[in-house]
């Protein structure tokens, strides 16, 4: 990748980070916005169980 004009070492390095940030977003689909901790089985089955709802409606939405 060129940039121009060149960028001081610390913009360049916030550069690079923010591209691989993007590339790896958009290598696992890209489209939802939120952290994998967010998406997680887990966390929605800990969510439903901390509402009570009943094990018959413990499933993603």
């Amino acid at each position: 990748m060129h940039i121009s004009p060149a960028p001081a070492p610390d913009e360049a390095a916030a550069i690079a980070a923010a591209v691989q940030a993007l590339l790896e977003a958009t290598r696992h689909g890209g489209t939802d916005p939120l952290p994998p901790a967010y998406r997680s089985e887990w966390r929605c089955t800990g969510i439903r169980d901390g509402v009570g709802q009943p094990a018959a409606d413990l499933r993603t939405p």
